[in-house]
């Protein structure tokens, strides 16, 4: 088996993640993934996407998203990409990490949902990687095939 990829593009507009993830979870399933390590994979796509969305691209839906999923002998990598103009400090990424919330059970609601994507994805993925060049935001999320 050679390497295989598939490219998909989206406008940048929160409806259309749900399309990425159901595709990115249905792809990693057929490669011998588990259903907990292809939602798991799937979990970090999105937020992703999310993340480019709604911080480089500003919500703003002229842009377009792209993602490649691209398959080796060995591993599975998902190269997510904008052309947002607000690029990622490359440091947030460096810096992350899974923080429990901080829990006032009299306020359950003011729980923060968001701040731990980028942590959750370095604890799922094997590699995460971000770079920022000529117009062009990518993430790369890399995940080691399972062993047979």
């Amino acid at each position: 088996m050679g390497i295989r990829s598939v490219k998909f593009t989206i406008d940048s507009n929160l409806e259309n993640i749900p399309l990425i993830g159901m595709s990115v979870n249905k792809l990693c399933s057929s490669v011998s993934f588990s259903n907990i390590d292809a939602f798991n994979i799937e979990l970090c796509v999105v937020e992703a996407i999310t993340n480019s969305i709604k911080h480089a691209c500003c919500e703003e839906s002229v842009h377009e998203i792209t993602v490649v999923f691209t398959l080796t002998q060995e591993d599975v990598t998902l190269d997510i990409c904008d052309t947002g103009a607000c690029p990622m400090n490359p440091e947030k990424l460096d810096k992350a990490v899974i923080k429990p919330p901080e829990i006032n059970l009299l306020d359950i609601e003011g729980i923060a949902e968001s701040g731990r994507g980028l942590g959750i994805m370095k604890e799922i993925m094997d590699s995460v990687i971000y770079r920022s060049e000529a117009g062009e935001n990518c993430l790369t999320l890399i995940k080691k095939l399972p062993v047979k």
